[in-house]
């Protein structure tokens, strides 16, 4: 449960690079995560108990940071939120992630494009993406 909150906490933490005006602080997210305790479904499975408390803190801090977000970057906070966990848990890879928000850097020029109809660019970012794991 510990892992899980510090994930989410540097997720929070990292909007204040989108805008300065999402900031909150550490006793915010110490209520938040205590309320989420209170809330939680009660089970005497300790694994349960760890999943229900996990999954049920995620949400309480996902609506009420929601709330304070611009339209525009709610969907980059699900998709952080989303990014991160999966990291956390090893079920991405981190060069994945990179290649998704950078699209890549290969210091090799791509092979010819197969067809006239692929836009140069697509065509690059399919190359960089096929030696993303060499």
């Amino acid at each position: 449960v510990a892992f899980q909150a510090a994930v989410l906490f540097f997720c929070i933490a990292d909007l204040a690079n989108i805008d300065p005006m999402y900031q909150y602080s550490l006793p915010f997210f110490v209520g938040l995560f205590l309320s989420a305790i209170d809330k939680a479904e009660k089970s005497d499975d300790l694994e349960q108990r760890i999943i229900i408390l996990n999954d049920t803190f995620r949400y309480t801090l996902y609506c009420n940071i929601c709330r304070s977000l611009f339209e525009k970057h709610k969907t980059l906070f699900s998709f952080l939120l989303c990014m991160r966990g999966l990291l956390a848990a090893e079920e991405e890879e981190f060069a994945d992630y990179r290649f998704l928000l950078t699209g890549g850097v290969s210091l090799e020029d791509p092979p010819p494009k197969p067809a006239e109809w692929v836009p140069e660019r697509c065509w690059g970012e399919l190359f960089r993406l096929s030696k993303i794991h060499e």
